[in-house]
């Protein structure tokens, strides 16, 4: 099917592939500081059956109109006209998840916490996010409010009679790249660390039934989430500058138990030769063919010393963004002038997710081998480099 995948005029981003129909919500929980507190999408399995029967309470790719300009200003475009570029060139794209739905009844189910790159956002990995989350995990994508997101927000009290909750935006702030910026990404992961830790507090505390303050106005019941969760071995993933922030995390939180580096960020870690040290826990590297370094390299080297607990994967012929949306909701003539990739952009993030999916079974218990997961990573083996080169 010709990309981006369309339905009863709605463009959207691959439907899942499991066998789980998958739901999602967002989530913003208050503390008693600016601090506190995290902003995330949940994608759950659910006990619904079919996922284009339900096509009419899809989730929208752009959470808010705030966000055109956010990628507008990511691409160095005015807000006026970059908003209107924004809008002709991905139109309004949905995800093939149901808003709110019912939990399925088959839990717990294992969970992953995701960290997006620079300039990203909760949506912009729901590929991902979503398929994954079909083969029946409950993954929980943060969205980073550090100015490394495209665009985000805080609710706040209004210090007024009426004291209701107003929107603090925070838009991306630009930081120079691998030059004089270290102070600033170190600041930066900091706060997406805590973040990472305050997401996984937050989800034990929904799966022991335990109130929450939760901000956005929504229909669903935080209480369906009691009991839904393993977090027997919670997983945390992330891409590019996610990455960076997982091997932080794993380093920090113990409680996290497998990591899923997608074409890792390592520059950030250079003066670090300590942290690959205090990381016990297995860790899977997806790289892609471009973006690697020789000096990125020799850094990812450090956390993969244990050959047993530590697996790389480099995917020929893709690209940074293959483990994005992106490239899967733009035009052909326009994906193939800005994201230029050797591989359909479709089946690089195909073998991402089964790569991934394959990892996991092996790493946690209980999880009996796929077929046709390894079907397709069999087939196109001739993409794949083992190891680091």
């Amino acid at each position: 099917m010709e990309l981006p995948h369309s339905y009863r005029g709605k463009r959207h981003v691959p439907v899942p592939s499991g066998r789980f129909v998958v739901g999602c919500t967002d989530l913003m929980i208050g503390g008693p500081t600016k601090e506190d507190g995290c902003f995330l999408r949940i994608f759950y399995p659910t006990k619904l059956t079919d996922t284009y029967a339900n096509s009419n309470d899809w989730a929208t790719w752009l959470p808010h109109r705030k966000y055109k300009e956010g990628y507008a200003i990511v691409r160095g475009l005015t807000s006026f006209i970059g908003k209107r570029v924004i809008s002709w060139v991905f139109g309004k794209p949905y995800i093939p998840v149901v808003v709110d739905g019912e939990p399925s009844n088959e839990p717990p189910f294992p969970v992953i916490v995701f960290s997006h790159g620079i300039k990203s956002c909760r949506t912009v990995y729901s590929i991902f996010c979503s398929d994954i989350s079909s083969h029946g995990f409950i993954v929980a994508a943060i969205e980073h409010r550090d100015g490394s997101a495209c665009m985000s927000y805080t609710l706040e009290r209004e210090q007024s009679i009426r004291g209701g909750l107003v929107e603090r935006w925070i838009p991306y702030r630009p930081l120079p790249f691998e030059r004089n910026d270290m102070p600033s990404r170190r600041e930066q992961l900091e706060i997406r660390t805590r973040e990472c830790t305050q997401t996984l507090d937050l989800l034990a505390r929904l799966n022991d039934g335990v109130q929450v303050q939760h901000l956005l106005h929504s229909t669903m019941d935080l209480a369906i989430f009691k009991g839904l969760m393993d977090l027997s071995s919670p997983i945390i993933a992330g891409h590019s500058f996610g990455s960076t922030t997982l091997l932080r995390t794993l380093a920090v939180d113990k409680r996290y138990k497998i990591g899923l580096a997608m074409d890792a960020w390592m520059w950030p870690l250079k003066d670090e030769p300590e942290l690959a040290e205090s990381i016990e826990q297995p860790i899977l590297f997806i790289n892609s063919a471009n973006f690697q370094t020789r000096f990125s390299l020799e850094i990812m080297k450090r956390f993969t010393a244990d050959a047993d607990k530590r697996h790389v994967v480099t995917i020929k012929g893709s690209i940074h963004d293959s483990q994005s949306d992106v490239p899967c909701l733009l035009p052909k003539f326009i994906r193939r002038f800005e994201y230029p990739s050797a591989i359909d952009p479709l089946l690089a993030t195909q073998l991402s997710n089964r790569i991934t999916l394959l990892y996991l079974r092996r790493q946690l218990a209980g999880y009996p081998a796929d077929d046709e997961l390894s079907n397709l990573v069999e087939k196109s083996a001739d993409l794949l480099l083992e190891g680091i080169p």
